[in-house]
């Protein structure tokens, strides 16, 4: 469908039925537009809410081993990560689709970006989208193994 919405739209030909339906520019309708506005009031909550909210941990070293936490370091937001032997390791903690700050999901040992779902394995590496690149690597600073 999308294959001949598209090629439609550029030679400028004839156009199928549905194809209202499917234009990338329509506006959604009244009946949506409060979810809409519900949806993007939480994203903005996070965006803006979880960098005044302080961090539960304020140190690297105060993360238990099989954890991972948020924390503020050398004026960032640090992804931080302590494995089952106590090896710590950080990322950067903005997403890379749009830039909230990622949460730490202890039952699934992963990272999760609340505003649009992205999800990135405790190295940083994509394993959902909308994201496409990976969390930036950072060095520990003064961080005991």
């Amino acid at each position: 469908m999308a294959g001949r919405l598209f090629a439609a739209q550029i030679a400028g030909g004839p156009r199928p039925a549905w194809t209202d339906l499917y234009a990338p520019r329509r506006l959604p309708s009244a009946r949506e537009a409060g979810q809409l506005v519900k949806f993007q009031a939480a994203v903005a909550k996070h965006f803006v809410g979880d960098r005044l909210r302080t961090s539960h941990v304020d140190l690297v070293n105060d993360i238990s081993p099989s954890s991972g936490a948020v924390v503020r370091l050398q004026g960032k937001w640090w992804a931080a990560y302590r494995d089952e032997m106590g090896h710590a390791s950080a990322l950067s903690a903005c997403c890379t689709h749009l830039g909230c700050l990622v949460q730490f999901n202890d039952a699934e040992q992963l990272w999760e970006c609340p505003c649009h779902g992205s999800r990135f394995a405790t190295d940083g590496s994509v394993l959902h989208g909308p994201a496409t690149r990976p969390l930036e690597s950072r060095e520990v600073p003064g961080a005991k193994d």
